[in-house]
């Protein structure tokens, strides 16, 4: 009988030490029974219910969803925030619209490591409106100046078409009629002056787009020249040297070694 209680005591003291737990639960999902000790502004110092005489652990509350302490209390703890993503920029990727303010092309000097040829653009450009700026990295600008170069030519046709037509109509009137028809001039003339004005705005509009492809070229390369020199670079190298130096009754003589140059 003596042996039924004490087992029974031992027992209902084991689950009241089992239920006297704090569980650590972490964010993976990992439930820890533990005897929480400190809680600090970052960490939690516990030990383990299964060695309850063993080491100290500290865990970061980063770590910690919710800790359930003895009582019933639970303590929740807020989970991080993902971290955002990070974006590593190009270094091609500025856009001329915003660093056209900070140079001014005319001040531009050429360097043999430029990523973009002022001449070559102007060229594209020139037989190909918007090419120049496509070379340069602006696609939007230079599919939109080709998009206008060909309404340009759109309108010039029409123009050109309405003014042969009327010219036609206005000889059948005369061979018929034997006097022009006024109608006729007055269409042809508009449509002529019409035409001469979308030939020279198109002209105005070329010109300007072989200029704005070399002034994006040289801006773009400025920026890049000053990047560059933000950017502190050192070369060593050991090269062999060979030098002459003068000996007394023997005149020059040649020494051999090694030199240290630095490249800044």
């Amino acid at each position: 009988m003596k042996k039924i209680i004490l087992s029974t005591v031992l027992f209902l003291m084991a689950a009241f030490t089992a239920g006297a737990d704090d569980i650590i639960t972490k964010i993976d999902g990992e439930k820890i029974r533990a005897m929480v000790m400190e809680v600090r502004d970052n960490t939690v110092k516990y030990k383990r219910m299964d060695n309850p005489n063993g080491p100290v652990y500290v865990l970061d509350q980063s770590e910690i969803r919710s800790i359930e302490y003895e009582n019933g209390l639970v303590e929740e703890f807020d989970e991080p925030s993902p971290e955002p993503e990070k974006y590593y920029a190009n270094r091609y990727d500025v856009r001329y619209r915003d660093i056209a303010g900070m140079y001014r092309p005319q001040d531009y000097v050429e360097k043999f490591d430029d990523p973009y040829s002022a001449a070559v653009s102007g060229i594209a450009s020139f037989f190909i409106p918007g090419l120049g700026q496509c070379l340069d990295g602006e696609w939007g600008r230079g599919l939109g100046i080709f998009a206008g170069n060909v309404g340009f030519s759109v309108l010039e046709a029409a123009e050109t078409s309405i003014f042969f037509y009327s010219a036609v109509q206005g000889a059948s009137y005369y061979r018929d009629y034997g006097t022009s028809n006024g109608v006729s001039n007055a269409v042809m003339t508009a449509s002529l002056c019409a035409a001469i004005l979308t030939a020279s705005a198109q002209l105005a509009f070329n010109i300007w787009n072989i200029c704005d492809a070399v002034n994006i070229a040289k801006v773009k390369n400025m920026y890049y020249q000053d990047l560059g020199r933000n950017t502190v670079s050192l070369d060593m190298s050991l090269e062999p040297h060979l030098a002459f130096t003068p000996s007394y009754g023997i005149g020059l003589q040649p020494v051999a070694g090694l030199s240290l140059n630095l490249r800044f």
